[in-house]
């Protein structure tokens, strides 16, 4: 109804304020599933007494934050999880202060983070300074394992994708999907009302990620290494840059599709999740309860494009969730361009991944519609998985070639059922089209296909 009687910049503004709340609520019931599942899952986990549950230590208690740091770096127990980084309203000391909010497994889970929920210690420090501590303490511990950053302008369809196939493929690469930690250090980029500076972000950054990956070192094979999908294309504006500086001799890879693609899967998302910010996991498992949900991340904005006067005008045409797919989409395509422009001075040489390629479809590649969906998929296993010396064993090939069938169907009948009119094609086009470094169609971006 907005659309008919607000100027196309107030009701992109309208558009935006409900965007920010809907992130805002989406990411703070994550937090709270996250909370039910280390307190016992959901029969076990009493709100009320969330508050005394929690072991809290200042910036002054650096001896117990030592101690802590030892138990983190002991690869005999299980690291902690990261449950959320949260304000602390309750604390009269400093209630604008932002904590980092840790649960560690019980004992008998060994040196990995059992799936059920369970009874966790819980312990909450402060944000800075910790991450000050533990980043150091990473940055002095030698380590084999290599890290891959998948960014997405896809609606998630090509991280979850891939996430997937190197699951299926089993040769060694553990994954970390859709951290919701990440979304909400997003979300405190984006609102920066304490003025953490860009190195202050960057060490939490480090920290978390070397954290996490540690975490699920038991995971890691012959690969030894970890892939983390960012939590969709809302988040990478935000975290990209940041990722890019503190991992700059990581692996980085950029898979994305067409917008009217990106559009019509998102779409898809909302009529199969719905679209309310109260997303439950399908399983009470931690691998998916610790996950932003992606109908969240990959169809809601979180930045707004940059210096676009014309957006407002054509994003009134179309519905709300169309253009908040559309701009979230061109606002991660917009940060990759802005970036891969700096190449020189950032040193950001991705692996550009079309998703075309993966999905088989047609009018691709050599023009003629030739299927390279096989080669495609050969070269960004070897990228993600370091295989560039070496030849991908045959049974992790077919491993992963079954998997991305089988996904690529159930993905295209997803989104047979959303499939947009010419018209509403057109529209989106014009939306792009303002955008004067993003092209259209089969020449949107580049396919880096050698494994560098």
């Amino acid at each position: 109804v907005s659309r008919w009687f607000l100027s196309p910049t107030s009701l992109l503004a309208k558009r935006r304020r409900e965007y920010k709340y809907a992130v805002e609520q989406g990411s703070e019931y994550t937090s709270l599933m996250i909370r039910q599942h280390v307190g016992g899952g959901k029969g076990l986990y009493d709100p009320k007494t969330e508050s005394v549950a929690w072991t809290k230590l200042g910036s002054g208690d650096t001896e117990e934050m030592d101690t802590l740091l030892s138990e983190i770096m002991d690869p005999k127990k299980a690291t902690p999880v990261i449950v959320a980084i949260e304000q602390d309203l309750e604390d009269d000391n400093n209630p604008n202060e932002y904590h980092l909010f840790l649960a560690f497994p019980p004992a008998s889970a060994g040196a990995s983070t059992p799936a059920a929920p369970n009874l966790y210690q819980k312990i909450r420090v402060p944000l800075i300074s910790f991450c000050d501590r533990l980043a150091k303490a990473f940055k002095d511990q030698m380590t084999s394992t290599a890290l891959c950053f998948v960014a997405d302008a896809s609606s998630g369809l090509g991280s979850e994708l891939l996430v997937d196939v190197v699951k299926d493929s089993n040769y060694g690469v553990a994954t970390i999907s859709n951290p919701a930690w990440m979304t909400t250090l997003a979300l405190i980029v984006s609102n920066n009302t304490q003025n953490i500076t860009t190195q202050q972000f960057e060490t939490i950054i480090f920290a978390l990620c070397r954290m996490d990956a540690f975490r699920v070192r038991e995971s890691t094979g012959v690969s030894r290494t970890v892939l983390f999908a960012l939590p969709g294309q809302a988040c990478v504006p935000r975290l990209l840059p940041l990722i890019q500086k503190v991992f700059v001799h990581e692996r980085h890879l950029f898979v994305y599709d067409g917008c009217c693609h990106s559009v019509e899967y998102g779409l898809g998302l909302i009529k199969k999740y719905g679209s309310s910010y109260r997303q439950k996991a399908s399983k009470e498992e931690w691998e998916l309860v610790s996950e932003t949900p992606t109908v969240i991340s990959a169809t809601i904005p979180m930045t707004p494009l940059r210096h676009n006067r014309a957006l407002p005008d054509m994003l009134a045409n179309l519905n709300s969730s169309q253009a908040s797919i559309v701009e979230a989409w061109m606002a991660s395509v917009d940060m990759f361009l802005d970036m891969k422009s700096r190449e020189k001075k950032n040193f950001y040489t991705p692996f550009v991944c079309r998703l075309g390629f993966l999905m088989k479809r047609s009018g691709i590649g050599n023009g003629d519609g030739s299927d390279l969906s096989q080669l495609a998929l050969k070269n960004v296993l070897e990228f993600i998985s370091g295989s560039k010396s070496r030849a991908l064993p045959a049974e992790v090939l077919e491993a992963a070639q079954s998997s991305l069938k089988r996904k690529r169907g159930e993905f295209e009948l997803a989104a047979q059922s959303q499939q947009l009119t010419s018209d509403e094609k057109i529209l989106i086009e014009k939306c792009v089209f303002t955008h004067k470094s993003i092209l259209i169609g089969e020449k949107t971006l580049f396919e880096k296909r050698k494994v560098t």
